[in-house]
């Protein structure tokens, strides 16, 4: 079994401009250097090479690679991007597009600097798909161990659903002094039923990940993006798997970020190098690809 616990499926209307303009900083910059010679289409519907893949796409990535499911995850960012699209209508769009693969479940999102309004939006969106769980992005301007989402918590908890964090970098407006895994301890201790999965190996902040999965049984973490040491730097990828998975090989789970990397080390070859590598033993890397998220998810 494979399980890939971390892609995305994005609406160019609910990704806040200046982000999309901070990640084509150097194309821009070569766009101005030439005149507008030529065009990098920052406001078409795909703005970027590795921003979107068409759904038939990702359906054959899913074959060639034979992932069993994908766990397709919701970022709210209303609240950053200029009202462009309402949340609520992501999610809509993405539910209704997911429906035509019973292999792919999606996550909901919700940001809790949305108060009162965002506990009312997390009832009705359950009520409405009934999600197994919730995206979180420290990112859009919130600690997550803040005393004021403390009833944000609260309902995630007692709706059962899995939560997944982002950690690491992020692109203004976003902001990545939000997203440290140490921002999650308390929140981890206070509800040791909910299963919270710090995404990246907790990316830049990595090196706050273990003491975090030390403390709090209940903490997950998500090999995604590790594609960015690839092709190039195998040997990194091999270390922080065999680090990570040895010291938790019942709590690391599979993720590719997809599409993101996906044009510079595909999913299969992602797969391939996990299953070939020499980083851990054959029941270490059948829990990492689907065994550890099968039994998160209760299935």
């Amino acid at each position: 079994m494979i399980i890939d616990a971390h892609i995305h499926i994005w609406n160019r209307k609910m990704l806040p401009d200046l982000a999309v303009r901070n990640y084509l900083e150097p194309l821009i910059g070569l766009e101005d250097d030439i005149d507008g010679f030529l065009d990098f289409f920052l406001d078409a519907e795909t703005p970027f090479w590795d921003y979107s893949m068409p759904m038939n796409e990702l359906k054959e990535t899913m074959d060639v690679s034979k992932i069993d499911r994908s766990i397709v995850l919701a970022t709210d960012f209303e609240l950053v991007n200029e009202g462009k699209m309402k949340n609520e209508e992501y999610i809509d769009w993405l539910y209704d597009l997911c429906s035509a693969d019973d292999r792919l479940e999606p996550f909901i999102g919700v940001d809790p600097n949305r108060g009162a309004s965002g506990l009312r939006m997390i009832e009705r969106l359950v009520k409405r798909y009934e999600p197994r769980g919730i995206k979180m992005y420290p990112a859009t301007g919130f600690f997550p161990d803040d005393r004021k989402f403390s009833e944000y918590w609260k309902l995630i908890d007692d709706l059962g659903l899995i939560v997944v964090t982002h950690a690491g970098m992020a692109l203004p407006p976003l902001d990545e002094k939000y997203c440290h895994p140490v921002n999650l301890i308390d929140v981890a201790e206070e509800h040791p039923d909910m299963k919270i999965i710090i995404a990246h190996l907790g990316g830049k902040f990595n090196n706050e990940l273990f003491g975090v999965m030390d403390r709090c049984d209940n903490v997950y973490t998500d090999c995604s993006a590790l594609q960015g040491w690839l092709p190039s730097q195998p040997d990194v990828v091999m270390s922080k798997l065999k680090e990570t998975v040895g010291r938790y090989p019942e709590r690391v789970v599979f993720g590719t970020d997809f599409p993101l990397y996906d044009t510079r080390f595909s999913t299969m070859q992602f797969i391939r190098l996990i299953n070939e590598g020499d980083w851990g033993t054959d029941k270490m890397k059948e829990d990492l690809l689907g065994n550890n998220m099968a039994r998160v998810l209760g299935i």
